[in-house]
């Protein structure tokens, strides 16, 4: 609010206007926020839904005819089909020309078993909807990276770039992610299996995937010590090629979502192979 205060005083009509009729402040406050909201840019190209095996999926569409690629994303806790597609940190995805795959993957999975599953019939239904489009790239945030991971090591779903925002890899130092012991315990119904942490099985992750990796360390939830540094330090020592945007802030701060890196990382992978294959979606049915 103190900048749109700032952004009135220094405006040439309105800042005299306020200096001498209180009520013109209001006013000219809603008239701010009007503008900034009309000028912000909707989201671009066109959406296409589906439902595979109880699970909604979605497909944002640039408008072209010729595509980047498919980037995979993973959203984080209590995330959804929907979450962060429609904001402009994937929108700016689909505004270069990508088309951007993501599903329920059974909301708080925690990367179990149903979630690579889920990744399986999201990655055939992605390339059945674009006859073809190659998977160049998965994003991820925060529990995302879990799921990634786990369908590249369990699924052999490997995919030539990933780029993970503060991956939590560690499930067993969740503690101060607001129910997150609690929450995980459920989706794998007690302790989490060994192979399904991430940080037990960096050793089996590909090297021949590029990973870019974004981390704060003011982030007390997804701690960088315990999982960006370990998965960046295991990754390095067998020769896989890793990078790291430091950024700082709390977990959820909006830094994290740097549009220029993504785009940039995104741009290194628009002449990949895609490698990763999907599964069943004999029962998907898709609308726009």
């Amino acid at each position: 609010m103190a900048e749109v205060l700032d952004r009135v005083r220094s405006h040439p009509v309105l800042g005299r206007l306020v200096r001498f009729r209180p009520l013109a402040l209001v006013l000219a406050v809603l008239f701010v926020l009007a503008t900034a909201t009309a000028t912000a840019e909707p989201p671009t190209g066109s959406v296409v839904y589906g439902r595979l095996k109880a699970q909604d999926v979605r497909l944002s569409m640039p408008p072209t005819n010729d595509p980047k690629g498919i980037a995979i994303y993973f959203h984080g806790q209590n995330g959804g089909v929907d979450n962060r597609m429609d904001e402009p940190w994937l929108q700016a995805l689909v505004r270069d020309g990508w088309i951007v795959a993501s599903s329920d993957f059974h909301t708080d999975s925690w990367g179990n078993e149903a979630s690579t599953d889920d990744t399986t019939n999201l990655i055939a239904w992605a390339e059945e909807q674009t006859d073809g489009v190659p998977i160049r790239l998965y994003v991820s945030g925060s529990m995302g990276g879990t799921v990634s991971l786990n369908a590249m090591t369990h699924a052999d779903l490997v995919p030539p770039c990933w780029y993970g925002v503060k991956p939590a890899v560690d499930l067993t130092k969740m503690q101060n992610v607001p129910g997150g012991p609690r929450i995980i315990s459920e989706a794998f119904g007690g302790e989490v299996p060994p192979d399904r942490n991430p940080v037990n099985t960096i050793g089996e992750l590909p090297t021949s995937t590029r990973y870019r990796m974004v981390t704060s360390p003011e982030d007390t939830w997804v701690r960088e010590s315990e999982n960006t540094g370990k998965l960046a330090a295991g990754l390095q020592a067998r020769g896989a090629d890793v990078s790291i945007l430091t950024v700082h802030g709390t977990h959820d701060d909006p830094s994290h979502f740097d549009v220029d890196d993504l785009l940039s990382f995104a741009a290194s992978c628009e002449d990949e192979p895609g490698e990763a294959t999907g599964g069943d979606t004999a029962n998907a049915n898709a609308a726009e």
